[in-house]
């Protein structure tokens, strides 16, 4: 039986105070009792209708509080030295991409340098952080992007190359990694990392 039934049955509203639930049931009981020509079986219905309204309505336990995130101090951590070697050998192909794109047809020859910047991006993210949570990876993440991004831009202005024209393809291979690894919208199926599984 739920509530409504309950204050229906015994005429009351659903937020009725005991004390009006009790004068309600008493009400009925002297007309419903079996000894004086109720139904047992109604009279059982208005007593669980009774019992139900004075019940206290059951509280939601409540939420733990959320851990406290760690620090960029905690999350950060210097590589060896082929971490470090591996992160700068990326940012060299980055660069010399740039330089090769001339050889293919603009813009699209710059295709490679977009992919090796989100590549380096992601490898520095897993180089240069230990633990962290996914705003932890993103922002890693896009700073990386940035920064090899913009030497990709200033090397290719000094080689007479228009890479800033093609900007916008430059992101688009750091644009779809992001969105994998933080589904947004449910656009699409979340990954591992959005789970709550280290995205190490």
């Amino acid at each position: 039986m739920e509530r409504a039934e309950a204050a229906a049955l015994l005429g009351v509203g659903v937020d009725a105070t005991p004390d009006e639930v009790r004068r309600a049931w008493r009400l009925w009981a002297r007309e419903m009792h079996p000894d004086r020509g109720g139904s047992r079986r109604d009279f059982e219905r208005l007593s669980r209708a009774r019992a139900l309204l004075l019940a206290p309505l059951p509280v939601a336990p409540a939420m733990p509080a959320p851990s406290p995130r760690r620090s960029w101090r905690d999350v950060i951590v210097i590589p060896d030295g082929r971490g470090l070697l591996l992160v700068v050998g990326l940012v060299v192909v980055s660069v010399v991409a740039v330089l090769v794109a001339p050889l293919g047809p603009m813009p699209w020859s710059l295709a490679g340098a977009a992919a090796a910047a989100a590549a380096t991006s992601v490898v520095a993210g897993r180089i240069f952080l230990r633990g962290p949570d996914l705003g932890h990876v993103i922002v890693a993440r896009f700073v990386a992007w940035l920064a090899v991004t913009s030497l990709q831009c200033v090397v290719g202005a000094i080689a007479g190359i228009a890479v800033i024209e093609a900007l916008p393809l430059l992101a688009v291979p750091f644009v779809a990694g992001i969105s994998l690894l933080n589904p947004g919208a449910g656009l699409w199926r979340p990954s591992r990392s959005a789970r709550g599984v280290n995205v190490r």
